[in-house]
């Protein structure tokens, strides 16, 4: 029966369409791997900032989280980082899509892409290296400088180009020209101060910053500038505004992500997020770019697709466990479970996961075969819990 044999080659589903008559549609064209980068969703192990050994056992047991365990547990596990340096500078996603896409893990040069999604594609594709001066809240604490995350801020266009202004000057006298695409995030050539080991912003939220602090050769003369800059905003009319409606101030700028732009590895058909750096890295890599829907149903792609689920991050970040659980939950629900079941039914043939802690990231795979593979989620394999104390306590 050749047509029947043709017919299980080729893969066929129906979709309802106007009228009741059933619209046939091709498997081929429809999404084939999923990959879903989930930061800061592992609980802090023990010794992270303090955290004390209670802590992580008890946000885990408060976690249900049915869809994602299962994934877990059925999955092949992949790449995983191990390290004991508690001081990387950037972050475990931002390392593991350095790896990815073909560039330096060690110091990710994140600011090259991220001018080119700023500029929506426009950036030209030069050979210069560049760096970022992120607009921050520094905020002081008792004993101790603390960064705020950057998005709390909400820099709008007006409030961007009077800082700037204010600056000016200050840019002059140094010979600094900056490119300013947007709001959030100024560019400048990383020659001006030459190569710094410097802290990606979220690395350093919610810490001392001291420790933080970007090193080099001319790491003074960047510290300089940087309270130069900070002296000009202190009472800036911007500032003024923000704090009489209860937002807070402008007061600080951040250096970070220096490095040339390379050519990258095509990461994805469709990349789907908001990071700057995944999509900067998705333009340069010919991935069509767009906005993260509010769940996996929103999902319109073909190919490959790979989407970066941050939800979670502030809250982590912040200690905030009950909101981090609740995030956690609406993950499972919104995204975890629709996509485990497009696995199951075959809209989908392949799903990676890669999560990521604080100091640490895991690459899971899980393929529709690997669902009917039920002695994968016996004993100790199948405790998705323990995969996620074990990644938030190994090294």
């Amino acid at each position: 029966m050749p047509g029947a044999a043709r017919q299980r080659r080729e893969p066929r589903a129906t979709l309802e369409a106007g009228a009741g008559q059933p619209e046939v549609y091709n498997l081929a064209t429809m999404m084939t791997h999923l990959t879903l980068i989930v930061p800061f969703s592992v609980p802090p192990g023990a010794g992270d900032d303090a955290t004390d050994d209670v802590v992580p056992g008890a946000l885990l047991r408060q976690l249900e989280l049915p869809a994602l365990g299962k994934l877990l547990t059925r999955a092949t596990p992949g790449q995983r980082e191990r390290h004991d340096d508690p001081w990387l500078r950037s972050l475990p996603h931002e390392r593991w899509l350095a790896g990815k896409a073909g560039l330096d893990t060690a110091r990710v040069p994140m600011a090259p892409y991220m001018r080119l999604a700023d500029s929506g594609g426009a950036a030209p594709a030069d050979s210069e290296a560049w760096t970022c001066l992120q607009l921050v809240h520094i905020h002081a604490a008792r004993d101790h400088l603390v960064l705020i995350h950057p998005d709390q801020l909400r820099v709008r266009d007006e409030e961007a180009a009077s800082l700037r202004a204010a600056i000016e000057p200050l840019l002059r006298e140094a010979d600094i020209t900056l490119e300013a695409p947007g709001a959030a995030r100024w560019y400048l050539p990383e020659a001006v101060f030459g190569p710094l080991d410097a802290t990606t912003p979220l690395r350093a939220t919610g810490r001392n910053i001291d420790i933080w602090l970007q090193d080099g050769a001319r790491a003074r003369d960047w510290r300089r500038l940087q309270n130069e800059i900070q002296m000009t905003w202190f009472d800036h009319p911007v500032n003024q505004a923000r704090e009489a409606a209860g937002k807070l101030s402008i007061n600080s700028v951040w250096l970070y992500g220096g490095g040339a732009m390379q050519p990258v590895a095509r990461l994805a058909d469709t990349i789907l997020a908001s990071d700057p750096f995944l999509a900067g890295l998705g333009l340069a890599g010919g991935s069509r770019i767009a906005p993260l829907p509010a769940g996996f149903a929103g999902v319109q792609a073909d190919g490959p697709v790979m989407a970066m689920l941050d939800s979670a991050t502030e809250a982590h970040i912040a200690q905030d466990w009950g909101l981090w659980i609740e995030r956690m939950h609406a993950l499972d629900a919104d995204w975890f479970a629709p996509a485990l079941q497009a696995l199951g039914d075959g809209s989908i043939e392949a799903i990676t996961l890669v999560l990521g802690g604080e100091n640490h990231f895991a690459e899971f795979t899980v393929r529709r075969a690997d669902l009917r593979k039920f002695w994968r989620g016996m004993g100790q394999r199948g405790d998705w819990r323990a995969l996620l104390s074990d990644l938030a306590f190994t090294a």
